[in-house]
């Protein structure tokens, strides 16, 4: 963990005499496990009188538990002078507080300071955006404008002195209230640090913070790292006298590999800055005596940079995503939870779709039919706590169960009700979710996707982010890293699932501690690679793991000395095609193919074509590294071909299919306890199938439970079955 100076965080994660703690990737409350199922009900937003009658609807959903914000903007009424009920009844934080006590209700508070929301300057005071020592600055040194209806407004920066003061003010006014409510006298349980912490999704490496707090900031990172500035010309190949003379770079201009740790060295400060700003107001929390859990939300699936979920989770105790999706980007929620389980100590949604905003933005709204199949899909992959944002309908939101007369909409309404009863039924929080083997994003290479990004700076829209939108040099490595990283990673991702394996999702930041946990480590590798991660990865391989990894061995760490410790026991290629036919396996085509003459006793060809090895297993120390040579096809479309390739490496593995069906439209995932086994099926197109799953089961969705079906089951288009797999 970055030494921050001036900032101290103290670890209090998962000890005992927290209220919510987390054990074993589970939430537990007053030492019980508890699935955290929650949704946002805003009091200042909502008339007092008609708050009874609110939360009561909010109990008959089954929900124990609500959210909501603090809005900073909302209760200030000049600075340093704030009204919480004094003025305006509906602003009295304590009386609703009080009230849920009342109704024996559990709260997650989250304060801010940013809270968006879809308020006029996402909760901040109007004068903290337009001051001008508190702006963040573009490269060009004019303030950053967060794009968003219904006004533009200048953001903030996180590394400004000023605004941490001006934070301070507002902190000690709410922490006062805060205190008198925490559990277990009082009804919260965990607090939010700030929210969304993303660059306001203005996510373009070279496109802010270059004001003097965050030049500042980058510097003392350099610092940190190097200790030296000797070593950092020696790297950078410059004539530094100190750390203060360093320049950020405002654009991407490597020429070749050796120009590249300037600019990783930028994207790593793009992750610390974030860090940074967390780490700050989580502890403006604690010394405030907010002496609770303390989370934090990220905006959707941010497993690349400038995010760096394990790092952020030495700060508080959880990090999650918020899931806003459709039901046809089902892999987008499976990807969010993966990731999630596999990185951080709890898979955890601080807001999940129930309803939608209601501004003038040029998208689709979130209907009931997406809520209800991606509700379901955070399920199949393991979520243990999820917030539904919102449960109680306000200005600009539509579509939640309950709008703000505390009237209801009947099929949402039942649906949560249906839900909450069915998790009891299943008695979910005692389930764990099947994961045998675990994909890793590289984080060098995603940091060289962010780092070569030629996007000009906008906010994420459409899908659009910098890494497609890249420099297409191959900086003197044999492959364009940057463009075919993502490829590659998507196409093991597809293949693993379209073939049925319970491989999850993770990070090469893990430590060698949790990578040991699974039987298989795969991960797409390039001509560089991290020291420290090459020897996080062969250590994991000679303690008894199968490592999958390809296309390339790398040869260079992260300065781009030399380095082959992955690849000191592992045969060269003596070639390389442009392109490889496989005919047994429907003609795919393999692109740029090292080809391998393995003729070592403890080496196995796994793949061949005329005589020449292009898949092959190497046994080192007490495991093997499976490696392929070559490219995937630029489009991944979940055909046989792929899948059979995926089942030569997986089977080499030891990894074992959890249904027949390799339909890449279907998927499954498996969850256990020790008296039941629970498998959902989810059909992730529009039409119907029949999926042959090779075991007979009971329907948990059925009025009686007593449904059984298989071993072949229809799933209609966009459903997920959840069943009770029969004992033999």
């Amino acid at each position: 963990m970055p030494a921050w100076t001036d900032v101290s965080i103290s670890q209090k994660s998962t000890i005992d005499d927290m209220p919510l703690t987390i054990r074993n990737k589970g939430f537990h409350l007053d030492y019980e496990p508890e699935l955290l199922v929650s949704g946002s009900v805003h009091y200042w937003r909502l008339d007092r009188f008609r708050w009874d009658m609110i939360l009561d609807r909010v109990r008959e959903m089954g929900f124990g538990t609500i959210c909501t914000y603090v809005p900073w903007g909302v209760h200030e009424t000049a600075p340093g002078e704030f009204d919480f009920g004094e003025i305006n009844p509906d602003y009295n934080l304590d009386a609703f507080l009080t009230l849920c006590e009342e109704k024996d209700m559990h709260v997650l508070l989250r304060p801010g300071p940013h809270v968006n929301s879809e308020i006029t300057y996402v909760g901040f005071p109007k004068r903290i955006l337009h001051d001008p020592d508190i702006q963040s600055v573009t490269a060009d040194g004019t303030p950053v404008i967060f794009p968003s209806p219904p006004r533009m407004f200048p953001v903030p920066s996180y590394a400004s002195e000023k605004f941490y003061m001006e934070v301070g003010t507002y902190l000690d006014r709410v922490s006062q209230i805060i205190r008198e409510h925490l559990h277990p006298e009082g009804c919260i349980i965990a607090v939010q640090a700030d929210n969304e912490l993303s660059f306001f999704l203005r996510t373009q490496p070279y496109d802010h913070d270059y004001s003097a707090g965050a030049l500042h900031l980058y510097r003392q990172f350099l610092k940190e790292k190097y200790r030296d500035v000797v070593r950092l010309n020696e790297l950078y190949g410059t004539n530094h006298g100190s750390f203060d003379e360093v320049l950020p770079p405002r654009d991407f201009g490597a020429c070749s590999m050796n120009d590249l740790p300037y600019y990783l060295d930028w994207i790593e400060y793009k992750e610390y800055y974030l860090q940074y700003g967390l780490g700050r107001i989580a502890q403006m929390l604690k010394d405030r005596g907010v002496d609770t859990l303390i989370y934090h939300n990220l905006p959707g699936m941010c497993a690349k940079p400038p995010y760096n979920h394990v790092m952020m989770e030495k700060i508080v105790d959880v990090v999650g995503f918020d899931l806003y999706y459709y039901k046809e980007e089902y892999h987008k929620v499976k990807r969010c939870i993966q990731y999630l389980n596999g990185t951080s100590r709890v898979a955890f949604a601080p807001e999940f779709a129930s309803g939608f905003v209601a501004l003038p933005i040029p998208a689709k709204p979130i209907m009931f039919d997406d809520i209800r199949f991606t509700t379901h899909a955070a399920l199949m992959h393991g979520i243990s706590g999820i917030n539904f944002y919102m449960l109680v309908e306000r200005e600009r939101w539509v579509g939640s169960p309950v709008n703000r007369f505390g009237g209801v909409r009947r099929d949402r309404f039942e649906f949560y009700q249906s839900l909450n009863r069915l998790l009891e039924r299943m008695n979910y929080q005692d389930l764990s979710v099947k994961c045998e083997g675990i994909l890793l994003i590289n984080r060098d290479c995603a940091r060289l996707e962010l780092a070569s990004s030629l996007l000009t700076p906008i906010p994420i829209l459409g899908g659009i982010t910098p890494e497609y939108y890249v420099s297409e040099d191959c900086l003197g490595f044999g492959d364009v890293i940057q463009l075919e990283y993502g490829r590659q990673w998507d196409a093991l991702y597809y293949g693993f699932g379209a073939a049925k394996y319970a491989v999850g999702m993770g990070d090469t930041e893990l430590s060698e501690e949790m990578l040991g946990k699974y039987g298989v480590v795969a991960v797409p590798t390039f001509d560089f690679m991290s020291r420290g991660v090459q020897e996080k990865l062969i250590n994991y391989v000679k303690n008894g793991g199968c490592l999958v990894m390809g296309p390339r061995i790398p040869v260079f760490d992260e300065t781009m000395s030399r380095c082959d410790i992955l690849g000191r026991d592992l045969p060269g290629p003596w070639k390389r095609a442009d392109l490889v036919t496989i005919d047994g396996m429907d003609g795919i085509e393999l692109r740029d193919a090292d080809l391998f003459d393995i003729d070592s006793a403890d080496a196995f060809p796994l793949l061949t074509d005329d005589g020449n090895t292009l898949i092959y297993r190497k046994f080192v120390g007490s495991g093997s590294i499976i490696h392929f040579g070559f490219l995937f096809p630029k489009a991944i479309d979940g055909s046989s071909s792929i899948t059979r390739i995926i089942d030569l490496i997986a089977s080499a593995a030891g990894l074992i299919r959890q249904i027949p069906c390799t339909d890449p439209q279907i998927d499954v995932a498996i969850h256990t306890s020790d008296e039941k086994e629970i498998l959902f099926v989810a059909n992730t197109g529009p039409a119907g199938k029949d999926v042959d799953i090779g075991r007979t089961c009971l329907d948990l969705e059925s009025p009686d439970n007593e449904v059984v079906m298989g071993p072949v089951i229809t799933v209609p288009g966009y459903m997920v079955r959840i069943l009770e797999v029969c004992q033999r």
